[in-house]
């Protein structure tokens, strides 16, 4: 089967890297399946609690998706559909503040299969792991180009077993990360096969124009896509000043930049926003270099200038005046919100609401090493390898591995976008290192013609290798360790590896109990859940498209409870009012555990406090006891969780999820409780 190179191709014309005897297909071919296999496998992990749509966000993509499946694609363009669901009472347009790539995606696989039986739920749990899977393959391809199949596989083999990108691509996530990280690797392996010298013209085009489609698809995906939209014309720029430019690389910069954003506009996120906001300023400034130094070449610029570097300086200094002027017109928008907070660390202080959230806070080396383990001691191997090399492949890797690495730092999701690259890197540089040595062996040991004497001594080079390999199993194993847990809900949003029911009970009461139209008033991170897995109304969620919103929710839970009640009836038009509290048993009282709103509520007074004055850490927790005061409503349900008594005199308890039977019954057992309180009319 393998004499058939149609079979091993792109197309007929564009071949897979399969060259060389058939044994080394087959072996190829075997590697890169486990590689799948693997990255598929250990992302499943979570299936022994249950298979269910994890942490917040992916309810909503899937509720998307439903809408797509139902009502077919016109609403998108038009953006028509007003979500009143959420954030209510003003609803939320759908198709302007969602990335619509994930939800299609999903629709498209679940047309394909849905004769097997097939829910879009399903798919939508399943679609993380086979996409991870899908990207380790997508690796390869750019890792064999860059240090060949070995290079190739190994990093494939690295970034299945990523503990920073498993986090992200396990059953259920359903977010952007599964399909954007696929989208980055496609996009960079098929932008430096286009711009690649060695590729004839008619070969550059073609894989341009694929490149602008996967940057598209980017686009509409994940909002990352600035990233790239900065990374693609720095490349382009360096390879300029280091004398690596040609005139494809002009074209085939526009096509791919030119069909990337063409093909976002019609969609309203990000729409016209590609081009009017500062992240499109690079991509501008990126072709006016080009497009000047191209024409100073052909109009055989010919001033006598000793430096040679002055057309390019000119360049630049066109470029940055064009694009200041653009900027200071106000023709684009400035950067805001969490992008700023990722170019500029600095700015998160101003916003609690994006301090508040986990993985928005900034890197630390613990973390770095949590999610890399020793690939991060290999990854500098293979920078300094490709800095000695210099070809354009190179330069567009350590442009990568620095910039991703920097907003790595800064924002502890982006580890994401510094996966691939490092995984790569790793892999470049562990091979480099393996080469000598299997030199050095085969001189040593397999008969040759000519006997030259081996550099270095075999032995020696193989137990170098066999440690090094032995250095990376810790690594590989806190892969394992890092999958093996419940997706969010199941364990009650905690880090428990057990299957908790109470969120499960919660959300079925509120579907049977909560009337229809009427909102359950709880803290932002619970929108999702109470709104599409419970069937109901949420005031607020994970998009965060409101504060002054998310600011009132933290003025009711946090005043007492008359006030408490009258406000969230003249905000929200709502008596219902939700907290979630977690404890652990000491000495047979239960304390606050700090994984529900008993740890959130110094969040809410800051967030509230930017809106309400009157709210602030201060005077919500008077006593310093690091917990809300009993006097407010969230205080007084903190209370109730661990077992004292509490008089509710605006409202009363209509539901309490299951564990908190372990505080009645005096169990000595960690409790995960969602408690409803109705106010009284």
């Amino acid at each position: 089967m393998f004499k058939n190179k149609k079979f091993l191709s792109f197309t007929g014309k564009i071949s897979l890297p399969f060259g060389g005897p058939k044994v080394n297909q087959i072996i190829q071919i075997v590697c890169l399946t486990l590689v799948f296999f693997i990255a598929f496998t250990i992302r499943i992990l979570p299936l022994k609690w249950g298979a269910y749509l994890s942490e917040f966000d992916p309810y909503w993509h899937w509720y998307v998706a439903q809408h797509v499946t139902n009502n077919g694609v016109g609403w998108i363009f038009t953006d028509s559909w007003i979500d009143t669901r959420t954030w209510f009472p003003y609803g939320r347009h759908v198709a302007s503040s969602t990335p619509m790539g994930l939800p299609l995606t999903a629709v498209a696989f679940y047309q394909l299969i849905k004769g097997f039986n097939v829910s879009l739920l399903d798919v939508a749990i399943w679609l993380p792991p086979f996409m991870a899977a899908v990207t380790c393959i997508a690796l390869y391809f750019w890792g064999r180009d860059v240090g060949g199949s070995e290079t190739g596989i190994l990093a494939a083999l690295f970034l299945a077993l990523n503990s920073a990108y498993i986090g992200r691509t396990t059953l259920g996530f359903f977010k952007h990360e599964c399909v954007g990280i696929f989208a980055i690797v496609l996009a960079s392996f098929l932008f430096l096969r286009a711009v690649k010298p060695e590729n004839s013209f008619k070969k550059g085009l073609i894989y341009s124009i694929m490149a602008g489609l996967a940057l598209a698809y980017l686009n509409i995906s994940w909002g990352v896509f600035y990233y790239m939209f900065g990374l693609i014309p720095l490349f382009v720029f360096v390879a300029l000043i280091t004398q690596r430019y040609t005139s494809k690389i002009l074209i085939f910069y526009l096509v791919t930049m030119g069909i990337g954003i063409l093909l976002t506009l019609p969609f309203p996120r990000p729409g016209l926003g590609v081009l009017s906001t500062m992240g499109a300023i690079p991509t501008l400034a990126g072709f006016i270099v080009l497009a000047m130094y191209e024409a100073l070449n052909r109009l055989r610029f010919k001033i006598k200038i000793k430096f040679k570097f002055m057309p390019i300086i000119l360049c630049i200094i066109v470029a940055a005046i064009v694009s200041a002027g653009i900027y200071l017109s106000g023709l684009v928008s400035p950067i805001t919100g969490k992008f700023l907070a990722v170019v500029n660390p600095v700015a998160r202080s101003a916003s609690p609401i994006i301090e508040s959230v986990a993985e928005h806070r900034m890197s630390t080396w613990s973390s770095f090493y949590q999610g890399f383990g020793n690939l991060i001691f290999l990854a500098p191997v293979g920078f300094y390898f490709a800095f000695k090399r210099g070809k354009l492949e190179d330069i567009y890797l350590i442009l990568f591995g620095l910039t991703s690495l920097y907003f790595a730092s800064s924002y502890i999701r982006l580890n994401l976008i510094l996966s691939p690259v490092l995984c790569l890197l790793a892999a470049y540089g562990l091979t480099q290192i393996a080469k000598p040595v299997m030199k050095a062996v085969k001189a040593a040991w397999l008969p040759v013609k000519k006997k030259v004497a081996p550099s270095i001594n075999p032995i020696a080079g193989l137990a170098f290798l066999f440690i090094l390999i032995l250095a990376l199993t810790p690594t590989f194993m806190q892969a394992l360790e890092s999958a093996y847990s419940p997706v969010t809900i199941a364990s009650a949003s905690t880090p428990l590896r057990e299957h908790r029911e109470d969120w499960f009970d919660a959300l079925e009461w509120i579907n049977e109990n909560v009337p229809e139209g009427v909102p359950v008033v709880c803290w932002w991170d619970y929108g999702y859940w109470v709104a599409i897995a419970g069937n109901s109304t949420s005031v607020a969620d994970n998009a965060t498209i409101n504060t002054t919103q998310i600011a009132h929710i933290g003025q009711v839970l946090l005043s007492n409870e008359t006030l408490a009640f009258n406000l969230s009836k003249k905000y929200f038009k709502s008596d219902y009012i939700l907290a979630f509290v977690t404890t652990f048993p000491v000495y047979g009282q239960h304390r606050p555990w700090g994984y529900g709103d008993e740890g959130k509520w110094v969040w809410m007074a800051r967030i509230a406090h930017e809106y309400h004055p009157e709210i602030s850490e201060e005077t919500v927790d008077r006593d310093k006891n690091g917990l809300p005061d009993e006097n407010t409503l969230l205080g007084k349900i903190i209370l109730y969780a661990c077992g004292f008594p509490v008089n509710f005199e605006a409202g009363k308890i209509v539901y309490v999820s299951p564990s908190h039977e372990y505080v009645v019954k005096g169990e000595q057992k960690i409790t995960t409780q969602i408690i409803i309180v109705k106010g009284i009319s």
